[in-house]
């Protein structure tokens, strides 16, 4: 009776120590995916950060080719209008200020060029990046979701008191997609 009350001993001291290592594993990964939770709340900020940088740049990359659509259309009637006044009264009030806005245009339309050049708003740099930055933000966080809400582990997890007391002992941390259930 002394040897099978040793091994019983043995068996349960074996099981706690096999509960311990699993409830250490699963406060390592609870952590784990708290850390990966919290890099990606800031990456998703920095994103929305982008995603606005985005859309001044498209507004301001639209409104500049608005502007030259314009000035190019008034140049192009102003033409007209200049060619009747060298065949009629090339000396008149009228004709000089037809010159005098034909000439303003051909500025502003230089100057929107010149903008677009160093804002290389034919590109579109600031949108592309966004959207390479986007869907590699979804794809991680769809990888985070699997591992750290939708697996076998993450129910071990909240289902181990001592675990999910370790783990998700902060008012922030219960508030996560990690120490939640759904």
């Amino acid at each position: 009776m002394h040897i099978s009350t040793i091994k019983y001993g043995v068996l349960l001291l074996g099981c706690s120590f096999v509960s311990l290592v699993h409830s250490s594993d699963l406060i390592a990964f609870g952590k784990e995916c708290l850390a990966k939770e919290e890099r990606l709340n800031k990456a998703k900020n920095r994103l929305e950060v982008l995603s606005l940088q985005s859309e001044r740049t498209q507004r301001k990359n639209s409104q500049s080719i608005n502007y030259l659509d314009r000035y190019q259309t008034e140049k192009a009637q102003l033409e007209t209008s200049m060619i009747e006044c060298a065949e009629t009264t090339p000396n008149s009030a009228y004709c000089h200020q037809i010159r005098h806005k034909y000439n303003e245009l051909t500025y502003l339309i230089q100057r929107v060029k010149a903008e677009a050049m160093d804002n290389n708003f034919g590109d579109n740099d600031a949108t592309i990046n966004y959207e390479i930055t986007r869907n590699n933000f979804n794809q991680r966080y769809d990888d985070f979701l699997a591992l750290c809400r939708d697996s076998n582990v993450h129910y071990a997890l909240i289902q181990s008191p001592t675990a999910y007391t370790e783990v998700c002992s902060t008012p922030e941390a219960k508030e996560s997609i990690t120490c939640s259930l759904f």
